[in-house]
């Protein structure tokens, strides 16, 4: 693309963008974040093992709930409807890299196992994954179980569920970690053990922070692991920087929105490997060496057509 032409019109860039095959586009997004990931570790700035966090990203959609690909969500500012992405980032703040992500069409617990294996296995190509923390957004019986056939120690928020309340309400201590045990009541049938790891909340009083996991704990490490899950809130930020680069659009085309969403990925990836490779030449690097809005900035004002 020469940056001296005239821009295409948006009508024409949705076209083509419409055009093309949903494959096609996962296929060439990957083929640029491996190139990302060869640029890391050949500056050396990339970690050979980390901890993750799985998440949703939910693109709000306000259109019809009949559009091909939006999932129904729980009401999220004047919308149920959403383009559901499975995403996979690091945890730690000097690499946050988004490491993969997959669509998923519908949020029914069969498509979410499939995407979250996915990711995971895409993952791995990358890193050797140390831990992954999940949001209580994934806290379902079969999603459990895949995470542990897996093989992948996880971290996972759990909801105050009945069985939660009628194990805090049998224990008097603030701190304290015990056998736990997912049920699925109705068929196919499903239990699935756990540890449950109890701390009290950070923020406020009379409350308490209850995590899953599948590797046993002791009560000296309870307070340890909430701490490192915390870890995984800075993924918001990362989710909110995401969505800086995310282009507006009202089209209803998935790969329009699947390009678009991979694009904003890419950017954002791209930004955390400029933040990698100038971070060494930085006495204090507690803040990105480029901001967002600057990144966007030198990116390349293109003529307006």
């Amino acid at each position: 693309m020469d940056l001296e032409d005239r821009s295409p019109l948006s009508k024409s860039l949705l076209y083509h963008l419409g055009e093309m095959d949903a494959d096609a586009i996962n296929d060439q997004f990957n083929g640029i974040r491996e190139q990302f990931l060869a640029q890391t570790r050949k500056a050396r700035r990339f970690p050979l093992t980390g901890e993750v966090a799985l998440d949703l990203h939910e693109w709000l959609y306000y259109g019809s709930k009949q559009t091909p690909m939006v999932s129904q969500i729980n009401p999220d500012r004047g919308t149920n409807l959403a383009y559901v992405f499975v995403t996979l980032c690091i945890v730690s703040p000097s690499a946050r890299f988004t490491l993969a992500s997959e669509h998923v069409a519908r949020t029914d617990t069969q498509s979410l196992i499939k995407a979250i294996r996915k990711v995971i296995e895409t993952a791995r190509q990358a890193v050797s994954i140390t831990r992954i923390y999940c949001d209580r957004g994934l806290y379902r019986v079969e999603l459990v179980d895949e995470l542990i056939d897996l093989d992948v120690e996880f971290v996972m928020r759990a909801p105050k569920t009945l069985g939660i309340k009628r194990v805090l309400g049998d224990h008097d201590e603030s701190v304290f970690v015990t056998d736990y045990e997912l049920v699925r009541k109705h068929s196919p049938t499903m239990r699935v053990p756990v540890t449950l790891v109890v701390v009290p909340h950070q923020s406020r009083d009379d409350d308490s922070l209850c995590l899953i996991t599948n590797h046993v704990r002791t009560v000296d490490e309870a307070v340890p692991l909430a701490q490192a899950y915390r870890r995984r809130w800075g993924i918001e930020t990362s989710y909110r920087k995401i969505g800086e680069f995310l282009p507006r659009t009202t089209s209803p085309v998935f790969a329009v929105r699947l390009f678009y969403f991979l694009f904003a990925v890419a950017l954002y990836n791209l930004w955390i490997v400029v933040y990698l490779l100038l971070s060494e030449q930085r006495r204090e690097s507690t803040r990105p060496a480029v901001s967002t809005a600057t990144f966007r900035f030198f990116l390349g004002p293109v003529t307006y057509g």
